[in-house]
C-alpha cells in the first residue's frame, strides 16, 4: 500500500479520510484500511492548554506538511484576537477527484466558517461519499483515467449511461434515490458553494417513488417473542464464526418499554427515573421523552430546547415501570433501562436490535418485522383506538405520521370491528 512520505515528528500524522484511521505506523494496510492513496491527507494534531486541536493539512510533500504544522503551532500558541486577512483568491481546482475530497472536508466542516457549519454524523458523511465515489468507481470500470477527468468533462450522455449501469444493481428504490441524492448535493455544492460554472446534470434525474408501506407487529407475534426471550440457547453464532451471547437482563424490559413507549429504540434507552410525572393524585400521569432525530436534525448546535414528546401511560407501561422499582427510584438521574450499567446508550440499541431479531426467529417468526416495528405498532394503535396520533408530537407533522408509521391494514381491520356501514343507521 502506498502512503505519503512519512518520518516521526511531534503532532504530524497520516489519515485516511475514507475511514478516518491512522495510516503511518506502517507501510501495509492499518486496521484493514487499504484505501487508495489520494484519500490520505497529511494531519496535525497539537495538545495545547488540556486540550487537542486538529487540523488537515493542505500539503502532499513531507517538508511542506512540516511547515504547515510548525505555522499551525505557532497560531494556536500566539491567538489573535481579530485578524482581517487580505482576501485570498482561490485556484479553483478541476479534477473529478479533487473537487470529491474538497466535498468530503465541507461536509467534515473543515475550514468552513462557524456560522455556516453544520453539524453530520460520520455515517452520513461516509455514506455519501461512499455514494459519490459509486459514480467514480463506474468511471474506472469504463476506462476513464480519473488523474486526468475533469468536472468540466463531464456530460449529459455519461450521466444517462451511469444511470443504465446503476438501475440494475439497486435491490431497492431507496438505494437508487440516494445516490441520486448524493451526486445532486455534490453537484449543487461545486456550484452554489464554490462557484463552478457547471450544470447540475443529476438534477434531472427522476426520483423514483418510494411507496411507504408501514407494517405492525401483531398481539400474538409480540407475545411468541417475548416469551423468547431467556437465557436458554441465547448464543448466536455469526457467518463470521463469532458467538456472542444475545440475552441480557435488561432484555425483555427494553424491549416491552420499545413497544409501550412508542419512541426510537435509542430515545427509549434514555429514558431516566426523572422523567416519569405524577397527576396530583401520585399516579403516573405520562413520560417526557426526547426527539433526538429532530433535534439532530433542527437543534445541530443546542440553541433550543430539546424537542420533548408527552409519552403516555397505558396499563403494560404502567406495569413495567413498576416492575422497574419506579417508586423508589421516583426523580432519580438513572436510566429506566441498565441504569448501572457503564455502557453507551446507542450500543444498547444496537444490541437490542439484534436481540428482537434473534428471539423473533427463535420464536419461529418469519416475517420481516424488527424492533423499529414496534414504533409503527405503537402509532398504529394510538391512532386506531383513540384517534390523537396527529396531536401527540412523535413526529415532526401528521403527514410524515399518516404516511409512514400506520399500518393500513390495521385501520381497516379496526374500521370493520367498528361496524362501519356505509348508509349508517
Amino acid at each position: 500500500m502506498k502512503i505519503l512520505k512519512y518520518k516521526k515528528f511531534t503532532g504530524l500524522h497520516i489519515v485516511c479520510k475514507k475511514c478516518n484511521k491512522l495510516i503511518e505506523v506502517t507501510s501495509a494496510p492499518y486496521k484493514g484500511c487499504n484505501h487508495p492513496f489520494e484519500r490520505q491527507k497529511y494531519k496535525a494534531i497539537i495538545s495545547i492548554n488540556g486540550g487537542r486541536k486538529t487540523r488537515d493539512l493542505k500539503a502532499l510533500s513531507y517538508e511542506d506538511a512540516i511547515k504547515e504544522l510548525l505555522d499551525f503551532k505557532h497560531e494556536l500558541e500566539n491567538p489573535v484576537k481579530l485578524s482581517i486577512a487580505p482576501k485570498v483568491v482561490e485556484i479553483k481546482t478541476e479534477l473529478l477527484t479533487e473537487c470529491i475530497k474538497m466535498y468530503a472536508d465541507w461536509l467534515e466542516n473543515i475550514d468552513v466558517p462557524k456560522h455556516q457549519q453544520v453539524i453530520r454524523s460520520n455515517g452520513y458523511i461516509k455514506s455519501t461519499i461512499r455514494y459519490v465515489l459509486n459514480f467514480t468507481d463506474f468511471l474506472q470500470v469504463n476506462k476513464v483515467n480519473l488523474n486526468t477527468f475533469k468536472i468540466y468533462d463531464l456530460t449529459d450522455d455519461i450521466v444517462g449511461k451511469y444511470y443504465e449501469h446503476l438501475e440494475p444493481l439497486c435491490k431497492s428504490t431507496s438505494t437508487y434515490n440516494h445516490n441520486t441524492k448524493a451526486l445532486r448535493n455534490f453537484n449543487s455544492y461545486l456550484i452554489d458553494k464554490k462557484g463552478y460554472l457547471i450544470p447540475n446534470f443529476f438534477k434531472d434525474v427522476k426520483l423514483k417513488y418510494e411507496n411507504a408501506n408501514p407494517i405492525s407487529v401483531n398481539d400474538a407475534d409480540f407475545t411468541k417473542i417475548l416469551d423468547a426471550i431467556s437465557d436458554v440457547d441465547s448464543v448466536h453464532v455469526f457467518s463470521n464464526g463469532k458467538r456472542r451471547n444475545m440475552y441480557k437482563t435488561y432484555t425483555k424490559d427494553a424491549i416491552e418499554l420499545v413497544a409501550y413507549t412508542g419512541m426510537r429504540i435509542e430515545e427509549t434507552m434514555i429514558l431516566k427515573y426523572s422523567d416519569i410525572v405524577l397527576d396530583g393524585d401520585g399516579k403516573i400521569q405520562h413520560l417526557i421523552g426526547t426527539d433526538l432525530k429532530f433535534d439532530r436534525a433542527h437543534n445541530w448546535n443546542n440553541s433550543k430546547e430539546p424537542k420533548k414528546v408527552l409519552i403516555p401511560c397505558t396499563k403494560e407501561l404502567e406495569a413495567l415501570l413498576i416492575r422497574l422499582n419506579y417508586k423508589e427510584n421516583l426523580g432519580a438521574d438513572k436510566y429506566l433501562i441498565a441504569g448501572d450499567e457503564k455502557i453507551l446508550r446507542k450500543t444498547i440499541a444496537d444490541q437490542l436490535s439484534d436481540s428482537f431479531t434473534f428471539y423473533k426467529k427463535k420464536a419461529g417468526i418469519s416475517s420481516k418485522i424488527t424492533l423499529k416495528h414496534m414504533r409503527k405498532t405503537f402509532l398504529t394503535k394510538l391512532h386506531t383506538k383513540t384517534g390523537f396520533v396527529e396531536s401527540m408530537g412523535y413526529q415532526r407533522s401528521a403527514k410524515v405520521t399518516l404516511g409512514n408509521y400506520i399500518d393500513k391494514a390495521e385501520v381497516v381491520k379496526k374500521v370493520n370491528e367498528m361496524g362501519f356501514s356505509f348508509f349508517g343507521d
